[in-house]
């Protein structure tokens, strides 16, 4: 049996510059330097590197909420600890990238799985995310990972500067 080239690892202070190079790459929001910190100091963060051939590669990074408050618009959750009013006890995915080259490898799939996890060892049975919702591509794919689409978010990405701001909540029963 050969010797899976894809790992995963844990953040640390040492590789949490690969974690904001890997977003500032590939997606098209951009996170305030309180988050990354968030990242590394909130026991409800759950964040893990992929590498490929030991080449950082990808990232996700979610937190576990028990809340009910509510925030509009993607800079509001990104600098906040709270999360939308529908989304009482579950998992939300706040960041998932890989790079363009490493893409369709099954790099994102394990990513996703790894949280799934993680999501059980929490006892809790839902994990969202925000989608941007004109993005077919990246809706089908979390459907195919088993995501449904729920409500669109009107202008959810507006302070971002995204052509289309609107999201699209997408939901995973676990």
């Amino acid at each position: 049996m050969g010797r899976n080239v894809i790992a995963l690892d844990d953040l640390t202070v040492n590789n949490v510059g690969v974690f904001k190079k890997i977003n500032n790459v590939v997606l098209a929001c951009k996170y305030p330097e309180e988050w990354y910190q968030q990242s590394l100091d909130s026991p409800d963060s759950l964040v893990q590197l992929a590498f490929y051939a030991e080449l950082p590669v990808g990232a996700i990074k979610a937190k576990s909420f028990n809340n009910n408050m509510s925030h509009p618009t993607f800079n509001e959750s990104a600098n906040s600890s709270k999360i939308l009013q529908k989304a009482p006890n579950c998992v939300y995915i706040e960041s998932l990238a890989v790079l363009d080259k490493y893409r369709d490898l099954g790099i994102g799939s394990q990513l996703v799985e790894w949280l799934v996890e993680q999501t059980r060892n929490r006892f809790i049975h839902e994990i969202m995310i925000h989608v941007e919702a004109r993005n077919s591509k990246i809706v089908e794919w979390y459907a195919k990972r088993g995501f449904v689409k729920g409500e669109i978010v009107v202008d959810y990405y507006k302070d971002q500067g995204l052509q289309d701001p609107d999201a699209l909540i997408m939901k995973r029963t676990i």
